[in-house]
């Protein structure tokens, strides 16, 4: 399955002479959905782009906090043809705990935030999905991309999970706004640190405050919003 498709098009454009009309063919998004039953139940069905399924399942269990490891996944099948999955989980009781402040500075930020756009040929030719970056220092670890924003954040998770990758002292990086669901996902992962080209939200910055989540917002071109922690006045 491929993540782009084709459709036929009207282009209005306006010019000197008033508005022209042509036909066009335009690249798109191919939207998949995914639904998952746990223990033949139905959990949840998940509208993305058809790539790192796997890696998606078990980044949203891990940043639900509903998991502490891989192996709490006892099995996954994956029927891609169908958009059906099917688990048996080992569920767990986490609790949110605060994170280790890790010091990251805009010499490491900038660069790999303005990266973040031109590293998706999807983005390129659709101009149609959120993409996320985790790294560590100016090491970029891993990538996705999906229409979705927090499929886009659990398919990367997911992908370090499958690499036991360490989270601590990492920075994920995001083309979409900070919304406290995302802020906790961060949390839960134990990602000390969340950098996106947009804002974060109130309960964002008070998640931040309460769990030493650092927040970056606007980190475009050459500045960036330091959101949490500030300087003691």
């Amino acid at each position: 399955m491929t993540p782009i498709t084709s459709t036929k098009a009207l282009r209005y454009e306006q010019t000197e002479k008033g508005i022209s009309v042509n036909p066009i063919e335009e690249t798109i998004l191919s939207e998949y959905s995914l639904s998952v039953f746990i223990d033949g139940e139905f959990y949840q069905k998940f509208h993305c782009i058809p790539e790192s399924l796997e890696e998606l399942i078990l980044g949203h269990f891990y940043t639900s906090g509903k998991i502490n490891s891989l192996e709490d996944i006892i099995s996954c099948s994956i029927d891609k043809e169908k958009g059906i999955a099917n688990l048996s989980i080992r569920w767990q009781n986490r609790t949110m705990k605060p994170l280790v402040p890790n010091l990251v500075t805009p010499e490491q930020i900038l660069p790999l935030s303005n990266k973040l756009l031109t590293t998706s040929k999807t983005f390129e030719v659709t101009g149609n999905v959120h993409s996320v970056m985790l790294c560590r220092g100016e090491e970029i670890l891993f990538f996705s991309e999906d229409v979705d924003r927090y499929n886009a954040f659990e398919k990367t998770v997911g992908k370090a999970l499958k690499n036991k990758t360490a989270f601590e002292e990492t920075c994920i990086y995001t083309t979409g706004r900070i919304p406290s669901q995302i802020a906790a996902k961060a949390i839960w992962a134990g990602i000390p640190t969340i950098v996106s080209r947009s804002a974060p939200t109130n309960l964002t910055l008070q998640l931040a405050k309460d769990y030493h989540l650092t927040v970056i917002g606007f980190a475009r071109g050459n500045r960036m919003n330091l959101y949490h922690p500030l300087p003691i006045d």
